[in-house]
C-alpha cells in the first residue's frame, strides 16, 4: 500500500471507521440474456481480497438474512441500474458494453433496468429494443428516480428470494463511466466489500470529460466529505457506484436530485458500512449535459452537511402511490 492508501490492486481502503448505505435487488428472470453485438470486454479476475488492506471490523448487521448453505452454490444477482433523462444518443451504447456474458459465466443472473426521468427522446425505445427493463418515476430528479426505483426492487426481492445474494451496479447512462468495470465491482463485493464507488480522480480521464471548474468542485466537496464523515475519498460525486443489496436497506436517503451520491456516501458513514473506492476510467459524455455546475455543487454541500449535522431517519423511502411509478419488463 502506498502512502495516498492506495493498494498494489487499485483498491482504496478507508482506514477510519467506515459506515453502510445502498443497494436494492431486480427480477433474474427479465429478459437481458441476449448478448446481441454487445462487447463483451468484462471479465472475472481472481481474488479481490487484498491480503495488505486494512478492513475495519464491523458487526454483521441484523437486517441481513443468514445465507442457506444451498444458497452458495450460485452466485447470486447482478442489477445494473441505468439512470437516464433524454440519453438517446448513449444508452445503446452504455447497455451493450454492459459484460452479461461475462456475468452469466460466472454464475450471475443478470438484469439491466434504466431508470428513466421521463424522457421525451427515444431512450425507452432504445432500452427495451436493447432487452433493459424500464422504470419510469414519478415527479423529477435523480435522487426521486433512484429512491423509488430501489424500493420497487427490494420489494420484488424480498418477496422473490429473500437469502439470494444480490449486487448492484449504477451508473450514469451518458457513456462517460466504463461499464465493462461492473465485473470488478462485483468482485469487489462479493470479496466483502458493502459499497464500492469509482474514482475518477484516481484514473485515467479523456481530453475534455471535465472542465476545470468541476474538477476543482469534485475536489473541494470530496474534502468536505472527509472532513465531515472522517472517510477518506477521492469522488464522492461519482456517478459509478457498487452495492450489496442489505447495504441500502432502511438507509434514510433523501437526495431529490444531483445530491444523491453525497447521500448514499453519508448514510453509509453513518451506518458504519465497508466502503472501497476503485480508480476507474472517465470518458467524454455523449450528448449535453443536464447539471448547473456552481448551482449543483452547492446541493450537494448542503446535502453533505445536512446529514452530518441532522442524521435523518433511517427509513426507506416509499412512492406515495403504487401506480405514481411506472415498472416495466422487458419485452
Amino acid at each position: 500500500m502506498n502512502e495516498r492508501g492506495v493498494d498494489d490492486c487499485g483498491l482504496r481502503v478507508c482506514s477510519e471507521p467506515l459506515r453502510r448505505p445502498l443497494s436494492a435487488a431486480a427480477d433474474a428472470h427479465v429478459g437481458v440474456w441476449d448478448s446481441g453485438d454487445a462487447d463483451f470486454s468484462g471479465g472475472m479476475s481472481g481474488d479481490a481480497t487484498d491480503p495488505e488492506a486494512t478492513e475495519i471490523p464491523s458487526a454483521t448487521p441484523a437486517d441481513r438474512p443468514s445465507r442457506p448453505k444451498e444458497a452458495a452454490l450460485r452466485r447470486g444477482e447482478v442489477v445494473v441500474l441505468l439512470p437516464a433523462l433524454n440519453e438517446e444518443g448513449a444508452i445503446g451504447h452504455v447497455i451493450d458494453r454492459i459484460p452479461r456474458q461475462a456475468l452469466a459465466v460466472q454464475g450471475y443472473d443478470v438484469s439491466v433496468w434504466v431508470v428513466d426521468g421521463q424522457s421525451t427522446d427515444r431512450t425507452m425505445e432504445i432500452a427495451r429494443e436493447r432487452g433493459a427493463s424500464t422504470y419510469v418515476q414519478t415527479g423529477t430528479g435523480k435522487g426521486n428516480a433512484m429512491r423509488q426505483a430501489l424500493d420497487h426492487l427490494l420489494a420484488q426481492s424480498r418477496m422473490r428470494n429473500p437469502h439470494a445474494d444480490q449486487f448492484f451496479v449504477m451508473l450514469d447512462a451518458d457513456g462517460s463511466y466504463p461499464a465493462e468495470e461492473i465485473t470488478r465491482f462485483v468482485e469487489i463485493l462479493e470479496s466483502g466489500g458493502d459499497i464500492v464507488l469509482g474514482s475518477r480522480m484516481d484514473g485515467p480521464m479523456a481530453e475534455g470529460a471535465m472542465s476545470d471548474m468541476n474538477r476543482l468542485g469534485n475536489r473541494l466537496l470530496s474534502r468536505l466529505a472527509t472532513l465531515l464523515f472522517h472517510v477518506p475519498v477521492t469522488d464522492v460525486c461519482t456517478g459509478m457506484w457498487g452495492f450489496r443489496d442489505d447495504a441500502v436497506r432502511g438507509g434514510g436517503l433523501v437526495a431529490e436530485g444531483f445530491d444523491l451520491e453525497a447521500d448514499l456516501f453519508a448514510s453509509a458513514c453513518e451506518r458504519k458500512i465497508r466502503i472501497r473506492e476503485v480508480p476507474i476510467q472517465y470518458g467524454a459524455r455523449i450528448g449535453e449535459p443536464k447539471l448547473v455546475p456552481l448551482r449543483t455543487g452547492l446541493v450537494i454541500a448542503w446535502r453533505l452537511l445536512m446529514r452530518r449535522l441532522a442524521r435523518p431517519a433511517t427509513e426507506s423511502f416509499r412512492p406515495q402511490s403504487s401506480s405514481a411509478a411506472t415498472p416495466e419488463e422487458a419485452a
